[in-house]
């Protein structure tokens, strides 16, 4: 029998999450237990997991469950990644200070409880500025602003407190580590293009995510910011991800695999399963390196002008034909469901080649090629409301999608 009996914790046992407690279930000396509902509070979490009896590890690749999962783990007296160092990695506030005490560039922010504070950082710093919450995932509810209007609107409807930032152009990255014992054992880069703001307000475009084979010396600082950012949060054994901007500074950081595919597109990159490099790290606190990328990887999210059901999809046989070899991984819009409102779209095409050269004219030409036709020629509602509304739909990590 084996001696190790640990619990996963996840919304919906499919997909992603699927393969990711079969990793858990493949390491040595593991006995599997899961827990499958809505265990968002840590009560909820600990009379679940105290009905499986003696426990060695409660662990989620989800990030939205990462501080009731701490939790339950001290209650618990689990060895496991604490509750202090979720706190200091998700709340965004104890996360811009840590980055800022250790000399890792940031935008210029301020918390704001009120209008009035809003507005006071608006004229100091002038608009645009974006509005986050101190909380949360993705980019759901992170606002552009740029006028007093929508400023008060945003801050009336989100829950304060919140944090005003700095509005940052430019090249946006992500940047995603395997670390051990608070040092980072082998990193990645991503390039998104367009910012993700951009693409959540425009969602007509099929925005793309490019891992480099090789970096570009032009990220070379970035790159030593973001070990040191990760060394100052000491995370412990975690998959970290970060987010900024090449001239900006870090804006966001988490301690689960990375959405938007980036952790397939590791798997892809280094012809590793990405699923039980997780595993390892989150059970076993133990690296399988060293890794080399084989391969340049880019993913584009199929989206189209419109809004209400998928009516139409074109240019499938024409991209198998022309990038079959390429093609590595697709999820097709699917005919008669209704437009995806996440800025993941109704499916992707991930390809992968040697050359970035290569993979960023496949991805240009799937961008091209590809068209949906929706029921409705009308635009998608990107009202602050509707955003909200759809708040906890939205703002999972595509890590967690059940494809």
């Amino acid at each position: 029998m084996s001696s190790r009996r640990i619990v996963f914790v996840c919304e919906t046992a499919a997909g992603e999450s699927l393969r990711s407690a079969d990793a858990i279930a493949k390491l040595d000396d593991v006995t599997l237990l899961g827990i499958v509902s809505d265990v968002h509070e840590t009560e909820q979490l600990l009379a679940a997991a105290r009905s499986y009896g003696n426990l060695t590890r409660i662990v989620t690749a989800q990030e939205t469950l990462l501080l009731p999962v701490a939790e339950a783990n001290e209650a618990l007296g689990l060895a496991a990644m604490s509750s202090e160092t979720v706190k200091r990695t998700l709340d965004k506030s104890r996360l811009k200070a840590t980055l800022k005490a250790a000399g890792i560039k940031t935008p210029r922010d301020q918390m704001v409880t009120s209008v009035a504070d809003a507005q006071s950082f608006a004229r100091a710093v002038g608009f645009p500025i974006v509005i986050k919450p101190t909380g949360g995932s993705g980019a759901l509810t992170t606002f552009r602003i740029d006028n007093e209007e929508q400023l008060a609107q945003v801050v009336q409807l989100v829950q304060q407190p919140v944090i005003a930032e700095t509005f940052v152009s430019g090249d946006e990255l992500c940047f995603d580590t395997v670390t051990i014992d608070n040092e980072p054992q082998f990193y990645s880069l991503c390039e998104y293009d367009p910012p993700i703001l951009y693409a959540l307000q425009n969602p007509e475009i099929q925005w793309q995510c490019i891992m480099p084979r090789q970096i570009d010396d032009n990220y070379r600082d970035f790159i030593t910011q973001g070990l040191a950012a990760v060394r100052a949060l000491q995370v412990g054994n975690a998959m970290t991800h970060m987010e900024g901007f090449v001239n900006g500074g870090f804006i966001d950081a988490t301690l689960r695999p990375a959405g938007a595919r980036i952790g397939p597109m590791f798997g892809f990159a280094c012809d590793v399963d990405p699923y039980r490099i997780w595993a390892r790290v989150a059970v076993d606190g133990c690296f399988d390196g060293p890794l080399e990328p084989k391969f340049a990887v880019g993913t584009v999210f199929l989206r189209g002008a419109g809004s209400g059901v998928i009516e139409r999809v074109e240019g499938v046989d024409t991209v198998h034909e022309k990038l079959d070899d390429l093609l590595v991984e697709a999820h097709w819009p699917k005919v008669s469901a209704r437009k995806s409102a996440t800025y993941t779209g109704d499916g992707f095409i991930t390809v992968r080649h040697a050359d970035i050269g290569a993979v960023k004219d496949a991805l240009a030409l799937i961008e091209r090629t590809i068209k949906i036709t929706y029921s409705s020629s009308k635009p998608d509602s990107q009202s602050i409301n509707t955003r909200l509304h759809n708040y906890k739909a939205l703002n999972k990590p595509a890590w967690e999608a059940t494809l």
